[in-house]
C-alpha cells in the first residue's frame, strides 16, 4: 500500500513527489504508520469514524485496502503547498503530526471527495496502479 501511494503521488503531484525525493524523504518513513494505523494518529476519533464509515461502504469491502490509498494521497495533496516548502526534518515532523487538531467534518469531506475523484481516475483505468 505504501508503494501504491508513492506511485499515485508520482502521477498526480509530480512536484511534491520530486520534492520528497530531493529531500531524501522515503514514503515508508511516514506512510507505513498511515497504512497500519489507518490515520487514527493523524485525525480525531469522530473523524476516523466518519472515514471508516466510508471505507466500510465501499463495494467488495475494498475500502480499507484500496480506498485508503486514495484517501492518503488526498491527505498529502491537501497539505502539498505547505509540504513543498519544508526540508527533511520538518517534513518528517509535519507528516507524523499534521495540523488536524481543529479539523471538522468539512475537512474530512474534502479529503474523501478528492479521494473519490482520484479513485475514479485511476482505479479502473488502463493506467491503474499495479
Amino acid at each position: 500500500m505504501v508503494y501504491k501511494l508513492e506511485e499515485l503521488i508520482a502521477r498526480t503531484d509530480a512536484p511534491l513527489y520530486e520534492h520528497f525525493k530531493k529531500q531524501g524523504l522515503l514514503f515508508i518513513q511516514f506512510a507505513f504508520r498511515w497504512m497500519n494505523c489507518l490515520l487514527m494518529r493523524e485525525i480525531s476519533l469522530p473523524l476516523v469514524i466518519r472515514l471508516w464509515d466510508t471505507y466500510l461502504s465501499e463495494p467488495d469491502g475494498d475500502g480499507f485496502k484500496i480506498f485508503h490509498i486514495y484517501t492518503c494521497a488526498s491527505f498529502l495533496s491537501y497539505f502539498a503547498p505547505k509540504l513543498k516548502l519544508l526540508e527533511f526534518q520538518d517534513l518528517v515532523l509535519f507528516l507524523q503530526n499534521p495540523p488536524t487538531q481543529d479539523w471538522g467534518v468539512k475537512e474530512i469531506e474534502i479529503i474523501l471527495s478528492q479521494a473519490y475523484v482520484l479513485q475514479s481516475q485511476f482505479q479502473n483505468s488502463p493506467a491503474q496502479l499495479k
